[in-house]
């Protein structure tokens, strides 16, 4: 099979696919042709033609994958299974997981995606494996948005307090600003301590609390602390079961007393159970700088909008919550 069969004869081909074995068999003919039109420096056109055709027969073998049931059988299990292994198919799991999620993209919006890649083309190659991965992706992300909107609407909550120790309910988003204790003396301190502001809790206290219980799978965790308290901050994501990621820092401009330093900034520590990037693509910038009022531990609303903007559906909730401050956020706290 050379270029020339491919394009005059690119729906035959395809419709003549009907394993797995002749899937890959396939594929393998395409991407050698795809290699010798690189090689030879074809143009974009012709190359365009070829990863369509590498697209659509990806597509295909993902349906078959799926529908086989096949890349839970594993290598190891070889001689247990009527079904042949991924790796004797000569398919890697890697691109047995990228195929299956190209296959369930539905046929209009993979259309639509293989139309839109042909009007860019310019002398370029815009049909490719990771665009429609991509396309994949967002797909996904848009379905579960309008599913979460969905159930919302369908079962509108009238009250928002959330007990934490007697829930079902899993959250997507975590958002805490523990009432931390730093073994200050209550009143006249220095600096103005915690807990002449509120009840405070120990380091062992907030890492007992059940979050990896009210937490999903892939979920989310925004946690406050100050630089005094980075290391319990730390301590405290490991034990609530999830990993740190990166931070955020509150630039609250106005300066305040500090023992080392005269500290003007907070951590917003940002940590993932599972996988849960951002719904939304868009980069903050990690300082925000946004001045403080003269309510003691309080946080700009800023930061809460923030995160509704990368997680745009999911169940979320604020601990020590002292007011249920946004629509459709749960709350948990001493003061609620």
């Amino acid at each position: 099979m050379d270029a020339l069969q491919l394009r005059d004869n690119a729906k035959q081909q395809l419709a003549e696919i009907r394993t797995i074995e002749t899937g890959v068999e396939y594929l393998n003919k395409v991407k050698a042709i795809e290699t010798w039109a690189k090689a030879e420096k074809k143009d974009a056109e012709l190359q365009n033609i070829i990863a369509e055709q590498k697209l659509r027969t990806q597509r295909i073998l993902g349906g078959l994958l799926k529908d086989s049931n096949i890349s839970k059988v594993n290598q190891y299990s070889a001689g247990k299974s009527d079904q042949p292994t991924l790796c004797a198919l000569g398919i890697s799991k890697d691109n047995s997981s990228k195929f299956q999620k190209i296959a369930s993209l539905p046929q209009e919006i993979f259309e639509e995606e293989i139309a839109t890649a042909k009007e860019e083309t310019n002398k370029r190659i815009e049909l490719t494996t990771s665009r429609m991965l991509t396309a994949a992706k967002n797909y996904q992300k848009e379905d579960k948005k309008n599913e979460w909107q969905e159930k919302v609407n369908k079962e509108p909550q009238t009250n928002f307090f959330i007990n934490i120790f007697k829930t079902d309910k899993k959250f997507r988003v975590i958002y805490a600003d523990p009432a931390w204790s730093y073994n200050d003396k209550k009143k006249g301190h220095l600096t103005g301590g915690a807990t002449d502001h509120y009840e405070t809790m120990g380091i062992d206290e907030i890492c007992k609390l059940p979050i990896d219980n009210i937490s999903e799978n892939n979920s989310i965790l925004f946690l406050w602390v100050t630089s005094p308290l980075l290391e319990q901050g730390l301590q405290t994501i490991k034990s609530w079961g999830f990993k740190y990621k990166t931070s955020f820092i509150w630039d609250k401009v106005k300066h305040n007393m500090g023992h080392y330093n005269s500290v003007r900034h907070e951590f917003l520590l940002v940590a993932t159970k599972g996988s849960c990037t951002p719904d939304n693509i868009q980069l903050y910038d990690s300082v925000q700088s946004i001045e403080r009022n003269n309510n003691h531990s309080e946080k700009p609303i800023e930061f809460m909008n923030i995160i509704d903007d990368l997680y745009n559906y999911g169940d979320k909730i604020e601990l020590f919550s002292r007011k249920i401050k946004k629509d459709n956020w749960y709350g948990w706290g001493n003061e609620l």
